[in-house]
């Protein structure tokens, strides 16, 4: 049952994701706020699937074991492209509150996400091993922490300034998303416990991208008027 309930599970959220992004950057014409939630959701998309379309085929073939390089490079790519959205949720606050060009945050950003990825890219992390590295994981999170309050810092003084009900929310689900992006980090956890934080940050970066739709359906409703 487990090999046909999740992979239609799987499948049917990758689609709906790389479908709501589409949408996004379609038809954002002019609108640059949304647009961006469009790239998120996109990205968002290739995230999930780099973790998701190697369990699935293990599942259906031979198991973890026997397709442990191709779920290595999975977690490979998901660590990395997770970076990537806390750099386009950077830049949606930016276009939100009309920030100035800030030429030192952008590079303490880049720097952190430079750190990040060469960390990814270390041997140490074992992402090719059936239990990956909790020490290194713990290493590698580090920049992303840092990277992660400094964006919820800027969230937090400008969603205050103009009252921004919405932007409170994603700073919570950016809060959500970094307690849970490396679940492996930690020790003697089960699959399922896992599974279960892989679930929650899903649901909570799932959540940026509907406020992003939501409000952009509400702008151009009114606009037909």
């Amino acid at each position: 049952m487990q090999k046909i309930i999740e992979p239609i599970l799987h499948i049917s959220y990758l689609t709906y994701i790389f479908l709501l992004g589409s949408y996004l950057i379609r038809n954002a014409l002019g609108k640059r706020l949304y647009k961006y939630f469009g790239i998120f959701a996109v990205t968002l998309g290739f995230t999930d699937l780099f973790y998701l379309i190697p369990r699935m085929y293990a599942l259906l073939t031979t198991g973890l074991e026997e397709n442990i390089v191709f779920i290595g490079w999975g977690r490979l790519f998901n660590s990395i492209f997770s970076t990537i959205l806390l750099l386009i949720i950077f830049e949606i606050v930016n276009i939100r509150y009309s920030r100035k060009n800030n030429l030192q945050l952008n590079k303490t950003f880049l720097f952190f996400t430079i750190v990040r990825t060469v960390l990814c890219l270390m041997p140490p992390n074992d992402w090719f091993k059936l239990i990956p590295s909790p020490t290194f994981a713990l290493v590698r999170f580090i920049p992303l922490a840092l990277m992660t309050l400094l964006l919820m810092i800027i969230m937090y003084i400008h969603s205050k300034k103009h009252r921004d009900l919405h932007f409170k929310i994603i700073l919570i689900c950016v809060l959500i998303s970094l307690l849970t992006v490396e679940p492996w980090m930690y020790f003697n956890t089960s699959d399922n416990f896992i599974k279960s934080l892989v679930l929650i940050r899903t649901l909570a970066l799932n959540l940026i991208v509907l406020i992003g739709f939501r409000e952009f359906r509400k702008i151009t409703e009114l606009s037909r008027y």
